[in-house]
């Protein structure tokens, strides 16, 4: 019996030997790709520029992607990070706006994303493509050798164009293989930044039927307060019962810029036991729902505020947790101290900490019942109604949800329904679908279904069949059908019926749509297409003068819009050339 337990002991001696020396093999390889990758990429700016956004920090409902360079101004030179040749080209009044994407020898990808123009010779190629397909927006991929550049050429300029509310770059780095994009801050570039993570505020969870925090059964927030030796405390004590979650609040900055950004690392420990770590240092583009299940989507939508919750939901398959027990839950015993002990830290390291205890107390077991209306998260769902129908896919939800499904009233063209609360996060989309009664039916192909979210009516884009609409949601609310006859509206601002446009470098005009939103347009001069920018933040589109129009007495104009329900508009003008 002594022999097998030496055995054992050595055993175990000699597997923790071993793991060492795997994790210094491990380490050292990486650090030598991080220092070989700190030579290979230069600054995609020949500018020095503070960060306006920061990679993995917490959005609306995503996690940013890759670094914020502030350009102040737009047509910054941008440069090529590294030998490659560009992939890809996406042109669009929306998310990335005008953007390049470059594939580099050593299996990364840089993005270049938000840019005001492109080089010449790729102007060139962009406009001839638009043109053969008559559209502004174009999504294009490339071979390797059609172009190429060399470390720290010029390859575009910095805009402000696409989902941006000011002239930056956006920029990433990608694995080409997978298209996750990696953290490149201390790892391939540096910014100053000595400023640990300010931590604002402290969230307790009550996560089963008996469990309360300070007695009762709702979560429990609260300040903190920096004692003498930097640590961060509650302002007051804690006392719970069962089984708790915990919430931190925080905001992270650099220096000499007011922007808030994310952290890095999370780490809670349980009585000196680490039970829950976060670290994002890759993102994976299919997860990005996963986003509002790791934070407090509640806080998010009421609050602004972004809480971190130090749990993982059973639906939250983020691959940014290295390490957990029982997901980061844990029980509070009757009569014991528990001791907790938060550290954050952000891409430069700094750290911050968070510790306190606390006191289990006796569980309420007054109020126990089953919910109605509670739904599995990996179980099909189906809600019916008189006039409605849910379908509710497994997997939709990140945890069990109490979802409401109920009729509030009588509508113009259905009845309004209430689907859920809009607090509870979804990881994918749900069907919903109305039946369209007999006296609704000349309407039906003007007939779409609208979420309605504090007062304000959302179109979204319905399918029909036969007497029945559907579509899908990512988000709960209220619900009914509505109907959009009237067309878009197109409004002159630079030209008139017969005006000399000489010396004009451009024609604009404004476009609108009162509901359904903007589907489509094209421009026509003489009857030949012309390409016309559209540009959403002003809802206007633009036609650029490339070259001397007909010496024709008249040149007619003609714009065509259209909405999502296939509403039309046409403007048509003279205007003189001379």
């Amino acid at each position: 019996m002594l022999v097998l337990q030496n055995n054992l002991y050595l055993g175990m001696i000699l597997n923790k030997i071993i793991a060492f020396f795997i994790a210094i093999s491990l380490f050292g390889n990486v650090f030598c790709q991080v220092e070989n990758y700190k030579h290979y990429f230069v600054s995609p700016l020949r500018i020095n520029s503070s960060l306006s956004g920061n990679f993995g920090e917490p959005r609306n409902a995503h996690f940013h992607t890759g670094i914020d360079y502030r350009t102040y101004t737009e047509g910054k030179d941008v440069v090529c990070v590294a030998e490659g040749y560009v992939s890809r080209i996406l042109v669009s009044p929306w998310g990335y706006g005008l953007a390049l994407y470059v594939n580099h020898p050593n299996n990364y990808t840089s993005v270049y994303a938000h840019l005001s123009r492109f080089t010449p010779e790729i102007e060139d190629f962009v406009e001839k493509l638009q043109y053969e397909k008559q559209s502004f927006s174009i999504d294009t991929l490339l071979p390797d050798n059609l172009f190429v550049f060399n470390r720290g050429q010029t390859i575009a300029y910095s805009g402000n164009t696409g989902h941006s509310e000011g002239p930056h770059l956006h920029f990433e780095i990608r694995e080409t293989d997978t298209q996750n994009p990696i953290n490149v801050l201390e790892t391939l570039y540096h910014v100053k930044d000595d400023i640990a993570p300010e931590i604002t505020s402290l969230f307790v969870y009550p996560l089963s039927d008996i469990s309360t925090i300070n007695n009762n059964k709702t979560k429990y927030k609260t300040k903190l307060k920096k004692n003498s030796e930097g640590i961060y405390t509650p302002i007051y004590s804690i006392n719970a019962a069962s089984t708790i979650g915990i919430g931190l609040g925080y905001v992270d900055r650099m220096n000499g810029t007011s922007n808030r950004y994310g952290a890095k690392t999370v780490k809670l420990f349980v009585n000196n036991e680490l039970i829950y770590y976060s670290l994002v240092d890759k993102l994976d583009f299919s997860k990005q729902t996963c986003k509002n299940s790791m934070f407090d989507y509640d806080e998010l939508l009421n609050n602004k505020l972004h809480v971190h919750k130090l749990y993982i939901e059973p639906n939250n398959d983020l691959m940014i947790y290295p390490l957990s027990i029982n997901d980061g839950i844990f029980d509070v015993p009757v009569g014991e101290n528990v001791k907790i002990k938060i550290e954050i830290s952000d891409y430069a390291n700094n750290k911050s900490i968070v510790e306190f205890a606390i006191s289990g107390v006796e569980a309420d077991y007054s109020h126990i019942q089953e919910q109605e209306n509670s739904i599995k998260w990996n179980k099909t769902n189906v809600l019916i109604d008189k006039a409605c129908r849910v379908e509710i896919d497994s997997a939709a939800l990140f945890k069990n949800e109490v979802v409401q499904f109920i009729k509030l009233k009588d509508g113009k063209y259905s009845a309004v329904y209430k689907l859920g609360e809009e607090h509870i996060p979804l990881k994918k989309d749900f069907k919903i679908s109305f039946f369209v009664d007999d006296k609704h039916l000349n309407y039906l192909d003007k007939t779409f279904i609208v979420r309605e979210r504090e007062g304000k009516p959302q179109y979204i884009k319905s399918k029909v069949y036969q007497n029945n609409i559907s579509t899908s949601s990512s988000f709960f609310g209220q619900f009914y059908l509505w109907v959009d006859t009237i067309p878009p509206k197109i409004t002159p601002i630079n030209i008139s019926r017969n005006k000399n446009m000489k010396n004009s470098s451009y024609i604009e005009l404004k476009i609108e749509d009162n509901f359904s939103g903007i589907a489509d347009y094209d421009m026509y001069i003489n009857g030949d297409w012309v390409l016309a920018k559209y540009m959403p933040r002003n809802s206007r589109i633009r036609h650029s003068f490339k070259s001397d129009l007909s010496t024709l007495e008249n040149n007619v104009l003609k714009v065509v819009v259209k909405d999502n329900m296939d509403n039309i508009s046409v403007y048509e003008e003279t205007f003189k050339w001379k």
